[in-house]
C-alpha cells in the first residue's frame, strides 16, 4: 500500500455529527429575516418601477387633456368671429331705429339709422360706371365658392354694359345674392376709405383690413333697404391700382324685386342676409388682389 492509498483510507470515515449551538441558531435566524426583508423590499421596488413605467406608457398613449375632451355643452356648429378692427373714430348717434315691417317677413331686428355722408371727393365718373370684365367676375365667383363651401353659389349674371354683376348665394334658410360693381377713385386707398366711411349711413365705424400692398377692404354695417323692406350690407375694396370694387350682399335677388306687384310691394327673400360678417369678409382679400 502506497502513501496515496493510506491517505484515501484515512479520509474514508463517517463525518462527525453536526453540533448545533444557540449561537448558530441565532445567526441562521438573522440571515433568514434579512433575506425575507431584502426580498420584500426588492418586490416593492419592482412594483413601483412597474407602476411608473405603466403610467408613463399610458400618458404617452392617451390623448392630451384639452378643451376638446371636455363635455360638449354647446352646439356643434363652429362660429368664426371677424378679426378686422373697427376704424378708430367715435360712434355716431342714430336719428331713429328701423325694424322690418311684418309684411316683409324679415327677422325681428332693430337697426339704428344715421345720416348718409357722401364722399367729399367725387368718384370718376361715378359708382357703377367702371365696366368690369365678365371673366374677372367669374374668377371671383369661383374663388368665393372655394372660400364658402358651406354655401351654394350660383352662376354670374351680367347686366347691360358690364357695369353690374350678380350671383346667388343659398343655404337651408333661402336664397340671397351678391352684387358687384366698380368705380375709379382719386387719391390713396387709405384716404378714399376714410372719405367713404359713412357713405352707407352706418352708426358704428366700419371694420377695416389693410393689405400689405396698401389696398383697403372696408366692411360696413347691415343696412335696411326701406323701400322694399329688405336688408343689404356693403364691402368696399379700395385697391392700390385706383379701382374701387363695391360688393353688396342682399337677402333677396333681382328676380324678387322684379316680381313685386302693387298688391305685394315688398320683396320676398330670406329672413336674414346669406353671409355672416366673417363669411362676407372672406371675399375682401381675393378682390383686393391685382389682376
Amino acid at each position: 500500500m502506497n502513501i496515496e492509498d493510506e491517505l484515501r483510507g484515512a479520509l474514508d470515515v463517517s463525518a462527525p455529527p453536526p453540533t448545533t449551538t444557540l449561537d448558530h441558531v441565532l445567526k441562521r435566524g438573522r440571515r433568514r429575516v434579512f433575506a425575507q426583508r431584502a426580498g420584500a423590499m426588492f418586490g416593492v421596488a419592482v412594483a413601483v418601477v412597474g407602476i411608473g413605467i405603466g403610467a408613463t406608457t399610458l400618458n404617452h398613449a392617451a390623448p392630451d387633456r384639452t378643451p376638446a375632451d371636455q363635455p360638449n355643452e354647446a352646439p356643434s356648429t363652429v362660429e368664426h368671429t371677424l378679426g378686422w378692427p373697427r376704424v378708430n373714430t367715435p360712434t355716431r348717434a342714430p336719428y331713429r331705429t328701423w325694424s322690418p315691417a311684418a309684411s316683409g317677413g324679415g327677422a325681428a331686428i332693430d337697426i339704428p339709422l344715421c345720416t348718409v355722408k357722401a364722399p367729399s371727393v367725387p368718384r370718376e365718373p361715378g359708382l357703377g360706371a367702371q365696366p368690369l370684365a365678365r371673366e374677372l367676375v367669374a374668377k371671383w365667383r369661383d374663388q368665393a365658392e372655394k372660400l364658402l363651401p358651406e354655401m351654394t353659389i350660383g352662376e354670374v349674371t351680367g347686366f347691360p354694359s358690364n357695369v353690374l354683376f350678380e350671383f346667388h348665394v343659398s343655404d337651408s334658410s333661402g336664397t340671397g345674392s351678391i352684387r358687384i360693381w366698380a368705380a375709379r377713385f382719386a387719391g390713396t386707398p387709405q384716404a378714399s376709405a376714410d372719405d367713404g366711411l359713412w357713405e352707407t349711413g352706418d352708426c358704428e365705424p366700419a371694420r377695416r383690413l389693410v393689405q400689405p400692398d396698401g389696398s383697403v377692404a372696408q366692411l360696413h354695417e347691415v343696412r335696411p333697404h326701406e323701400s322694399i323692406q329688405a336688408l343689404t350690407q356693403t364691402l368696399a375694396v379700395y385697391r392700390e391700382d385706383g379701382l374701387l370694387i363695391q360688393i353688396e350682399q342682399r337677402n333677396y335677388t333681382s328676380a324678387s324685386v322684379t316680381a313685386r306687384t302693387p298688391a305685394n310691394p315688398d320683396v320676398t327673400g330670406r329672413p336674414t342676409l346669406p353671409l355672416t360678417d366673417e363669411q362676407f369678409s372672406r371675399l375682401g382679400p381675393i378682390i383686393a388682389e391685382g389682376v
